[in-house]
């Protein structure tokens, strides 16, 4: 969370002291619809540390986030972690939420080709300005759902910012 890298995309400056980062791991580990996970390493043997490669989860249902280090990039790791994490977190969702979303800045292409290679589809258009970046200023966003299983997005309307009842295209 300190590399410029991993933070862009958020609207956090990069954490460059230790106790920054241990706020804000603490404030993502408390309350009651808050779903977070470390993402290690597995190591050879158990008296090793497993690295830490990033954090993933939900800080408010339906939404999920991740950060992951890029010097661990291009290995399937992040594939591997959102797939195992999916199901988790709906068999701990109520019920009555039918999907999980995760909201990209549209210049994030590794986190977008993350969220499609795991069977995520785009909802909607592009929010314009919807966040600011300490690092790259007023950004745009889209909005990329999954579906629970035995649910069809297609099925669903978007209530919120596009307007109730609004169906948008799926890409």
């Amino acid at each position: 969370m300190s590399l410029p890298a991993v933070m862009q995309h958020t609207t956090r400056a990069p954490l460059t002291e230790p106790h920054q980062a241990s706020t804000y791991l603490s404030e993502r580990i408390s309350g009651p619809s808050i779903y977070n996970f470390a993402v290690c390493l597995k190591t050879s043997t158990p008296a090793t540390s497993s690295p830490l490669i990033g954090i993933l989860g939900s800080p408010s249902y339906p939404e999920i986030g991740y950060l992951f280090s890029p010097l661990y990039s291009g290995k399937g790791y992040a594939t591997e972690a959102l797939l195992a994490f999916v199901p988790a977190l709906f068999a701990i969702m109520p019920e009555e939420q039918k999907f999980a979303e995760a909201l990209v800045d549209t210049q994030n292409v590794a986190s977008i080709k993350l969220l499609q290679r795991c069977g995520w589809k785009r909802w909607g258009g592009v929010q314009e300005g919807d966040y600011t970046s300490p690092l790259l200023g007023v950004r745009d966003s889209v909005c990329y759902r999954i579906a629970r299983e035995g649910c069809d997005l297609e099925d669903m309307v978007v209530q919120g910012r596009e307007g109730e009842g609004f169906v948008p295209d799926l890409q």
